[in-house]
């Protein structure tokens, strides 16, 4: 492993990716966990106006995020699209400083903050096409490595942001935030002129038509190797793979919701229980991510999304039969694994499905999660205010199980028909 991320650290372009990445990660995990709470104390937003205004944000990137990835796809150029989605969000940042009015930070919500967070899956298609690799499993290490150092950031970042909100208020989070993307930006420029490499040399790959180093010239001879058509899926194994991240998606962000009130009202815990819960499952993920990034060539990725939603129905059914929160601690295990499979295994087995078309399939990827963070805050207060918390995490349950589902594909018509011809076996002595 470590003569591995030896090699992948000398690959041309991948530390600077790597810090791009880092420095996404902190401004994002800073202004993340409070820009709701922006929305209601600075801006005096009502809880419907901030549901509308997080709805929208989130809908704004999954539009963005698509129509960047089909560009990309068509056009290359997946480096001055990362830079505009970056600005946009700095100055969208900036922007929130400023202006209060709920007209204008619905606006700056849609345009800049929405259209921004298509960086998130940006910065991974420009990497699969970036990185000068020469294996598919060189890829996966690749992209699960940038994943884990994504999860580095989410570890302190929350944390961090805690205390320069209580030190220097939203102008100080904002402004740190609005800095960390155009520092983002500005590593990614840099990388353009030291991206150089003769074009004898230069590897090219399916679904940049500009290259991935900006470099377009080609000999009526050289044409960019074909993917391999056995890793290709057919549209209803993208589909199938796409609602089942969707749900795994939905179940988590309303978890994320629930969860820190369940301890806290249901169980009699702390603030300090659910930052140990969110700090120990990120903490965890890293290791596994690298793990899986290691053998993710290897591994049969439907199967192990599959056992990862299996443990997703473990992990809800046994929160709901919580009586401690000391019990609820070490679970964070099975959540960690759940994110760092669908991480890393996930993105990388949509990615081969669409071997034509890795911007639109890392976007596909990005926006599923984001879809269910959508439908997650209705959902899961919804559930709440009817049910209760013990159901809403049995519900959470079904979703995973309905991953499963979906992940596992069973053959539902053979087993029908087997089960009518064991039927009319056993009826036929009886008449």
């Amino acid at each position: 492993m470590d003569a591995r991320i030896f090699r992948l650290a000398r690959l041309h372009s991948f530390l600077p990716l790597a810090a791009a990445t880092l420095m996404l990660g902190v401004a994002m995990s800073f202004t993340a966990p409070y820009l709701s709470l922006f929305g209601v104390q600075e801006a005096g937003m009502t809880p419907l106006q901030l549901g509308l205004f997080m709805t929208l944000i989130a809908a704004s990137g999954v539009l963005a995020s698509a129509v960047a990835g089909k560009w990309t796809d068509r056009h290359g150029r997946h480096r001055m699209l990362l830079m505009s989605a970056l600005m946009a969000s700095s100055l969208g940042f900036l922007l929130l400083c400023l202006l209060r009015s709920y007209t204008s930070l619905l606006v700056i919500g849609i345009l800049f903050l929405g259209v921004g967070s298509s960086a998130m899956s940006l910065v991974f298609s420009f990497a699969r096409v970036a990185l000068p690799v020469t294996s598919h499993a060189e890829r996966s290490l690749a992209l699960a490595t940038l994943r884990t150092v994504l999860s580095m950031a989410w570890v302190f970042g929350p944390s961090v942001g805690a205390l320069v909100l209580a030190g220097a208020g939203f102008h100080g989070l904002f402004v740190f935030a609005a800095v960390s993307f155009a520092a983002c930006s500005a590593i990614v420029w840099r990388m353009k002129d030291a991206a150089r490499i003769p074009a004898s040399t230069e590897p090219h790959y399916a679904g940049d038509p500009a290259s991935s180093l900006e470099v377009t010239t080609m000999t009526e001879h050289e044409h960019p190797p074909e993917p391999h058509p056995e890793m290709a899926g057919t549209r209803g194994q993208i589909w199938r793979a796409t609602i089942a991240l969707t749900l795994i998606g939905l179940a988590a962000n309303a978890t994320m919701i629930v969860l820190p009130l369940y301890v806290v009202q249901h169980l009699r815990g702390t603030q300090l229980d659910v930052s140990i819960m969110l700090g120990l499952g990120a903490l965890l993920e890293i290791p596994m991510m690298l793990a899986l990034g290691a053998r993710g060539a290897r591994l049969d990725k439907r199967r192990w999304l599959a056992a990862c939603a299996a443990v997703h129905v473990v992990y809800f059914v046994a929160v709901s039969a919580s009586q401690t929160v000391h019990f609820l601690i070490p679970m964070q295990a099975f959540n960690a694994f759940v994110v760092a499979v669908t991480s890393c295994l996930g993105m990388v087995y949509i990615q081969d499905m669409m071997p034509r078309n890795p911007g639109a399939a890392t976007a596909l990827f990005f926006n599923a999660s984001r879809v269910g963070s959508i439908l997650s805050g209705v959902l899961s207060g919804a559930l709440v205010a009817a049910m209760g918390y013990r159901v809403t995490f049995l519900a959470c349950g079904g979703l995973a199980l309905g991953a499963f589902v979906l992940f596992a594909n069973p053959p539902f018509k053979s087993i029908a028909l087997q089960l009518r011809g064991r039927w009319n076996q056993w009826r036929e002595p009886a008449q």
